[in-house]
Order: structure tokens, then sequence, then C-alpha cells
């Protein structure tokens, strides 16, 4: 085989050199799952670069059983037969998952980079390269299309951050899917990605994909190019508003940016929810959970509110207008009710005494029809009782998830967005079940673990709260 003619080698060759990904790096460690990706990626940059240094890390999530053990064995086997070490990295995921309250695909991901980062500090390697393709690139595209992304989301993956790289990102997964069987590379396949209920993701990589394909041919490639199109954009204009945001800048002081409302004012609607976004991520360090209606909610505080006006965003965050002072900064420490903790027995009742709050559980059957009109009632299915309740206060950073939903939330960024009144959260408690899992947001909202289906036995729990004042009742 003359791999200088091999279409993925040409593929990834232009990825390198269009995103100069690899300039300057004399080693790369390479995440491999066992997946046709990962092992292809690994297989190419052996035959393009063997000067490189590689090596190659691979997650063992504790889950899957026997056949997770096989992925490591196939992995370790792959890298013996091209000379190149691999390191194999153990994380107890269904622990994770508990103590999170994330599901399999956010901790998964989370422990795979750590566990990058990790080797890759420890063993000084310059690069950490992932086996991501255009295909993917794709599939987040309408992924974060459909949760209503800013241009940053619209770009996708990126093919490069920071010192992590995708030298696939210009190849689709069919094209590397040929590459492993024309040179009888062994691979494995993970079944949970082949379950459309398992993730989003693979809902539209199942489901979507294959019909946009058979209607609009050439589609992934188009979609591959919006991408790239919306990249372009990033890259000239991301320098111009951050320009702008500097002019708009009054004062930094420690976690709290300060901005001329004057100046924000003169931008246009597209900058100024850029601006404001970007001035949001300096102070929160990311812009996890914040939608286009928490931008705009700004934008109007910044155009027109008055003072005094305060809004309070995901992440800890709250941004007051003073006059022409627009100030985003963390939110303020305040009073803490201390934690409270008590069995809820079935039949029986559990109560919080700092709280004032007395939740009661009996056995019953789901009614047909039970919408939750009354917010002081909740039906439980009864596995997810079976093993025991616990009424508790609810913990820093705990999360939970909402009902309908299949990815999980920040307890205290769902209190934002339904504007429960910060003087009540502290007070609003959470029943778990015997591993700490979030079921019911006590008061506010069931958890989808704890789905009851009509007609099916159940738990149901019903609450009251002691009137603290006139503006609790």
């Amino acid at each position: 085989m003359n791999y200088e003619r091999d279409p993925l080698h040409a593929r990834v060759l232009e990825a390198i050199e269009r995103y100069r990904l690899l300039d300057g790096a004399g080693s790369v460690l390479v995440g491999v799952s066992g997946g046709q990706d990962s092992v292809a990626l690994l297989h190419t940059l052996r035959q393009l670069r063997p000067e490189l240094g590689l090596a190659a890390l691979h997650m063992h999530h504790g889950m899957r059983g026997e056949r997770a053990d096989r992925d490591a064995a196939c992995v370790e086997g792959l890298c013996a037969t091209l000379g190149v070490e691999c390191v194999v990295r153990l994380r107890d995921l269904p622990l994770e998952m508990a103590e999170s309250g994330l599901n399999a695909e956010q901790v998964g991901r989370l422990a795979r980079y750590e566990e990058y980062e990790k080797v890759a500090r420890a063993h000084g390697f310059d690069r950490i390269a992932t086996g991501h393709t255009g295909t993917d690139r794709a599939e987040t595209l309408l992924l974060n299309l459909f949760r209503g992304a800013g241009l940053r989301g619209l770009s996708s993956i990126p093919p490069r951050r920071g010192s992590i790289v995708r030298p696939l990102i210009l190849a689709t997964r069919d094209e590397t899917a040929e590459y492993c069987r024309r040179h009888n590379l062994p691979t494995c396949t993970d079944e949970s990605n082949l379950d459309p209920d398992y993730a989003r993701r693979n809902l539209i990589r199942l489901r979507l994909m294959p019909i946009i394909a058979e209607h609009f041919p050439g589609a992934e490639r188009a979609l591959m190019r919006a991408c790239e199109a919306v990249e372009e954009e990033l890259a000239w204009t991301e320098p111009i508003l951050r320009a702008m945001l500097s002019q708009a800048v009054v004062a930094v002081t420690g976690e709290r940016l300060t901005l001329d409302a004057v100046e924000l004012a003169r931008a246009e609607p597209g900058a100024l929810h850029r601006l404001l976004r970007l001035a949001l991520e300096q102070v929160r360090g990311d812009l996890e959970g914040l939608s286009r209606e928490h931008v705009e909610r700004l934008a109007e505080l910044a155009l027109s509110g008055a003072t005094g006006t305060v809004v309070e965003l995901p992440g800890d965050v709250r941004v007051r207008r003073q006059y022409d002072a627009v100030t985003i900064e963390p939110d303020e420490p305040r009073a803490e009710y201390l934690p409270e903790r008590a069995q809820l027995p079935v039949p029986g009742e559990a109560a919080l005494p700092l709280r004032g709050v007395v939740v009661r559980a009996e056995p019953a059957v789901t009614p047909d029809g039970f919408a939750a009109d009354d917010p002081l009632t909740a039906y439980v299915n009864a596995g997810a009782a079976a093993r025991g309740l616990v009424l508790r206060s609810h913990e820093p950073g705990e999360r939970f998830i909402p009902l309908g939903m299949t990815g999980s939330r920040k307890l205290q960024d769902y209190f934002v967005d339904e504007k429960v009144p910060r003087r009540l959260r502290d007070r609003i408690p959470v029943v778990t079940d015997a591993d700490g899992v979030v079921l019911w947001v006590v008061g506010q909202r069931l958890a989808e673990p704890a789905r009851a289906e009509a007609g099916a036995g159940a738990v149901r729990l019903s609450a009251s709260f002691e009137p603290r004042n006139e503006e609790d009742t």
C-alpha cells in the first residue's frame, strides 16, 4: 500500500497544514477508544509522522463488564503491533454519575478529557489528538442548532482548542471505516453508540442523518462546510469584538467586571449579544447553561434598564445596572440554612424543622391524567422508592434531571430560570433515593428518574411548608 496516496492520509495532511495542528510538536498523545475513528487516527499518524513521539490513551469506564475489558485488550494489541506505547486508565463512571447527577455521556466526556490532560502533563506530550471527524462536526452543528446556539456553537467542534487537536476534522466517518477495512485494522464497537435512546447525539446520528442523506445528497459535506464558514467568520470578528469589549470596560475588580452602558449601546444588536457573551465568559470562565433568552435579558438591561435593576444568571452570576454602569459579578453570598436530613418512611412522614417543611409518603397508584397541578404533590415510581427515601437539604452544585429531559441541570441554574426568589432557594429541600439521586425538588419539579406511569404502583408525596413571613405565604 502506498501510504502517500491513501485518501484518508490526504484529508489528515490537509487538516494538519490548514489548521497548523502539529506545528512545533514533537510528541502526541492519541485518545483511542478502539472504535474506527480513533484506530484510523492512530494508524494514520504513525504512518505519516513516524518521527513523532506517539502514545495512546485508552479509557476504561468501569462499565460494560467483559466487553470493556476486550476493548482495552484490542487497543493494547493494536499499539503493540504499531510499536506505540499504550496507557490504560480506569475510572468508575457509575460512581461518578451517582455523585454528580450527570448522565453517562456527560461524565464519560469529562473523565476522558481530565485523563488526557493528566497523562499529557505528566509525560510532557505537546498535543492531545482525538478522533473527532467531520461527521461528528456535522452532527454537533445540528445538535447545537436545535439547542439554540450562537455563532460559536454553530462552528461546532473546533479543529484545535489549546493543545487538543482533531486531525480527522476534514474526514467523514465513512472514510475512517473504509480506511480500517483497507488496512485490516481491528476495531471494537461500544453498543451504547447503537442505541438511539441512549443520547440525543445517537438519535441524530442513527435516525436523523440517514433521512437527511436520503433526501439531500451531499448534506454531510455541506454541513461540514457550514461549520468552516462560521469558523472563518469567528476568526476575524472575535478580535474586533474583544477590542470593542475592552473599550467598554470601565473597571475590573477581582471577579467583578464593570462596563459602560453608553458604550454598549453603540453596538449593533448582534454585536452587543456577542459582547455580552464574551463579558460573561470572562467572569464565569464558561457559558454553560447560558441561553439566548439570558443574553437578551442582559441586552435589555444594558440598553434601557433602570438603576438598581438586577438580572440573575446560571452559574451564580448576577448583572446589575447602576446609572450608566453595567456590572457583572459573582452572586452575593446569602444567609444559608444549616444542612438537614431525615429518612422518609413509606408510609410515614419526615420533617426538616429549620426549613419548616414536612413531607408525607404513602403507597398509591398514579392517577390517569395526573399533571402535577398541585406543586406540593408528586408521584414517584415504586422502583425508585424501593430502597428507601430521604428528605434533605440540597447540596452546593447538586444536579438533577428535570422530568421530560435527558440531561441534568444544576439546581441553582434551575432556580434562576424558574425565577424562584433568592430568599427561598436554600429553604427548598429535595427527596432522594437511597443513593442520593434527586427524585423531587419539593414544590418545584419531579425528576425524570422518578417518573411514574399512570395506573402503576407509586409513592404519593405531599409537602407542606410552614409560613416564615408574609412574603413566603
